[in-house]
């Protein structure tokens, strides 16, 4: 019996099944990565409202942050921080903290091809004048 070259097969359906692994790894580290840059958007927002104090609160002694302001420039630096396409940003302040809700979406370039939809990556962060 001539066995010579029945390997070949399996061989190529190793291969094949490596590199499909591999680039499901690459794709869980990409969303990975965009999680991270979501969160570090988040909190380089978060920080920024933080510092936004109401003036006359400010010469009466008191740590006090200007909600309209602070959400504005939680938001700006928010969308600013590392930008990506396609972020977006909320905000919600109060005298005593901000807090900010940064959306940013991943394209999987791998199982994207298998039928399997973009991701949306959700990271909140919140801050407090006087505490960051």
């Amino acid at each position: 019996m001539n066995e010579r070259g029945s390997m070949l097969p399996m061989l190529g359906a190793l291969i094949f099944a490596g590199l499909v692994v591999l680039g499901l790894a690459l794709d869980v580290a990409l969303l990975g990565a965009t999680y991270r840059q979501a969160a570090f958007a988040a909190d380089t927002g978060a920080e920024a409202g933080a510092a936004v104090l109401s003036v006359d609160d400010a010469y009466a002694g008191v740590l006090a942050l200007d909600p309209v302001e602070a959400e504005r420039v939680a938001v700006d630096a928010a969308v600013r921080a590392r930008a990506a396409a396609g972020r977006t940003a909320t905000a919600s302040a109060d005298p005593t903290q901000v807090c900010i809700t940064v959306v940013d979406h991943y394209e999987p370039r791998l199982i994207g091809s298998l039928g399997i939809g973009p991701a949306t990556v959700t990271a909140t962060a919140c801050a407090e004048p006087g505490r960051g």
